[in-house]
């Protein structure tokens, strides 16, 4: 189970992914895994944390929603036993293969005492009101208590507004969930 610190650093964590400038909207977003780590050996108990954001590639010739890119990933993560080819696992990329194998490796392998503690992702969207629209960075993401995570900030704020959810209401997921719950159980370490 996270400690309450752990979940304040994770926020802080989602924060900075969702900071920067607005990208076009044609872009599809960033995918995020979130480790922690052993600061020195001998010392678990002191943890440092790291957050490791690919972008994610659209074709624009077709269009591929968020949802369906992260399960197309999550379906890529099981190490392939007859491919030799990283990214061969993936009929539309939506990850550079190096960054795909990257992302395996963390996953499949990682470095002793490194824990997976969230999968995230962080796109530009536009809120529609009656009058207006509003672009705003939205960051989804789900840590391995299974808390969802929904951090919003528009364009004319400088800090986002943050909703951490400890007992998730079905009816009231992010379309992002699916694809994220199934990265962590994609896995092979699940997040602990």
């Amino acid at each position: 189970m996270l400690s309450l610190d752990t979940v304040h650093a994770l926020v802080d964590r989602l924060t900075q992914l969702g900071t920067g400038q607005f990208s076009p909207l044609r872009e599809l977003g960033t995918i995020a895994v979130i480790h922690d780590y052993p600061l020195r050996h001998g010392t678990p108990d002191r943890r440092g944390m790291r957050l490791m954001p690919l972008p994610l590639l659209t074709d624009h010739r077709r269009h591929q929603t968020l949802p369906a890119a992260l399960h197309t990933i999550a379906e890529s993560l099981p190490p392939a036993l007859t491919t030799p080819e990283p990214a061969a696992a993936l009929n539309d990329p939506v990850l550079d293969p190096f960054d795909l194998a990257v992302l395996r490796q963390q996953v499949q392998q990682p470095d002793p005492g490194l824990r997976l503690l969230a999968w995230a992702v962080c796109y530009d969207d536009l809120l529609t009101d009656t009058d207006t629209l509003t672009r705003v960075r939205r960051v989804e993401a789900l840590d391995a208590d299974g808390r969802v995570y929904q951090l919003s900030r528009t364009a004319r704020k400088s800090h986002p507004v943050v909703l951490v959810d400890e007992q998730p209401d079905p009816a009231d997921l992010p379309a992002t969930y699916p694809g994220l719950a199934q990265l962590a159980a994609a896995a092979s370490h699940p997040p602990t």
